[in-house]
């Protein structure tokens, strides 16, 4: 069987004490000298920054006006729909409406209710084979036709 060794003296410090940190030194000389800036430098500062300034308020106001138009569009799209949908329930109304009154049509204008119509409140009937009369205008015979109230 292998049997595996460790070193554990590896780990022990001495007087079993953590390590000391090494002390940073602090350098004087880390200072750096800043040179006063001239009258021109300071002016080309301000206008860099002004530059800058109005850069930026330039692009939050472009921003805004596209994030107010995309909140316009989506409004007049909700509006547009809306309109959409009111006009599309009108059409149902009165496709409904249409078929109601093309039923009451066809009801009204039916063969049975005309034929009822002229039999029960006109007081009519059907004509009969024996009351049809044929004329033959083939002989030369003529018809004159005349005005109601005229005679002669």
């Amino acid at each position: 069987m292998n049997a595996v060794k460790y070193d554990f003296d590896a780990f022990l410090t001495e007087g079993n004490a953590a390590p000391k940190r090494e002390q940073r030194k602090e350098n004087n000389n880390d200072f750096v000298r800043v040179q006063p800036r001239t009258d021109e430098e300071l002016h080309a500062q301000e206008v860099y920054g002004a530059k800058k300034t109005l850069g930026l308020v330039l692009f939050v106001v472009l921003m805004f006006s596209f994030v107010l138009m995309q909140v316009s569009a989506g409004a007049q799209n909700y509006e547009i729909a809306r309109m959409i949908h009111k006009t599309k329930m009108e059409i149902t109304v009165e496709q409904s409406e249409n078929i109601r009154l093309r039923s009451e049509l066809n009801g009204i204008t039916s063969i049975y209710a005309v034929d009822t119509y002229a039999t029960e409140i006109l007081g009519m009937s059907k004509t009969e084979n024996y009351q049809v009369e044929c004329v033959d205008l083939s002989g030369g015979d003529s018809v004159i036709f005349t005005a109601p109230g005229v005679f002669g």
